[in-house]
């Protein structure tokens, strides 16, 4: 068993792991969530070997991590419902059940032929699976009913040596940060359902359900994440609409935090719109995040007094609370002049609020 830090030698750990996996080696590695164990899934001598490790009986699928939708489609049907999902949901920490095309090895399709896909949001894992040149196994580097590894450390420390004789590679690439396991969702039925509840859980339709301030704030990460390649070519503009307290202000503040500023961002009551520099890395590619609240716009003359649309430059990113408050002829400007991530937030029941969004389209 060789381990590899994947921090000092990036491109020769991930060529030689890619290698491993190809010859049909077994390989703990880190992903986005916990640390997974990767195998060529069409490769029945690789995928014994997993499950054999695994204690784990053929008929409980195991997940596959592709590249791209692309990838996905060559081993699971998605229809335009599904690519949907897809480009809404991924990359990100989800897997997404499917009915599967029985072009991977037995051991990997669950007992009624259907698969779960990923799609990290992780360089590591995107990289291994490029050079590998097809999906590979992303199920929890752990043996069945024991709890998920966020370091190498805690992988090893229950095996055995013979369980320990059975890897052929460990990436190692420290201890990750505490995520949990992705969230599945099966959509092979017009309703969406949650097989299991990572850190985001998606709704009935395409969006997600928080239970907590917490929770609401890891949307508003995931969101962010979607459309940061989009940064520097147009503004980035949140419109935050729904239920009065909902949860927009937790979401514009985290958005904030992400960026790095550093001042305590309140709710502006009183001045429609707060106005933060960037003190970060991203610097060059952002200069500003503002945060409006239209809540108490009683007059269009209230924006033009703020020169409101000159605030759509290409380096900002503006969360808007209350954006119906613009009006329909200042809404068209701003969806003109900016990527716009609509997010609408609505009660559930008490405790939950369901956050749905529309991503801007490329």
């Amino acid at each position: 068993m060789k381990i590899l830090d994947i921090t000092k030698n990036y491109r020769k750990v991930i060529q030689q792991t890619a290698a491993v996996i190809k010859m049909g080696g077994l390989v703990v590695y880190p992903s986005d969530t916990v640390y997974i164990l990767a195998v060529d899934p069409t490769n029945q001598t690789a995928v014994n070997k997993l499950l054999g490790f695994k204690n784990r009986w053929t008929g409980k699928a195991i997940s596959v991590a592709v590249f791209d939708i692309k990838m996905a489609m060559e081993y699971v049907k998605i229809d335009e419902n599904g690519k949907n999902i897809y480009a809404n949901l991924l990359p990100g920490p989800f897997t997404i059940v499917g009915p599967g095309k029985h072009r991977v090895a037995k051991g990997i399709e669950a007992e009624n032929g259907t698969l779960g896909i990923r799609i990290p949001e992780n360089k590591y894992v995107a990289d291994l699976v490029k050079l590998v040149g097809g999906p590979v196994t992303a199920t929890s580097a752990n043996l069945s009913g024991r709890t998920p590894n966020y370091s190498v450390t805690s992988f090893l420390r229950p095996l055995s040596g013979k369980k320990k004789e059975m890897i052929d590679m460990i990436v190692d690439a420290g201890k990750l940060p505490k995520n949990k396991p992705s969230t599945v969702i099966d959509i092979t039925k017009p309703e969406i359902k949650v097989l299991r509840r990572g850190d985001l859980v998606t709704g009935k339709k395409v969006s997600l359900i928080s239970k907590s301030e917490k929770e609401t704030e890891k949307i508003a990460e995931f969101l962010l994440k979607k459309v940061w390649d989009k940064l520097g070519k147009k503004p980035v503009v949140f419109l935050l609409s729904g239920d009065l307290g909902c949860g927009k202000t937790v979401f514009s503040r985290k958005i904030g935090k992400l960026l790095g500023v550093k001042e305590k961002i309140t709710s502006p009551t009183f001045m429609i719109y707060n106005e933060y520099p960037i003190k970060m890395s991203a610097k060059n590619k952002i200069d500003k995040f503002l945060h409006m609240d239209l809540y108490k716009i009683t007059h269009k003359r209230d924006l033009a007094e703020i020169e409101f649309e000159e605030k759509f430059k290409r380096k900002n990113i503006i969360c808007i609370e209350w954006p119906e408050q613009m009006g329909k002829n200042y809404l068209a400007k701003v969806k003109k002049k900016s990527k716009v991530v609509g997010v609408n937030f609505e009660y559930v029941d008490e405790n939950a609020r369901e956050i749905s969004y529309d991503l801007p389209k490329e």
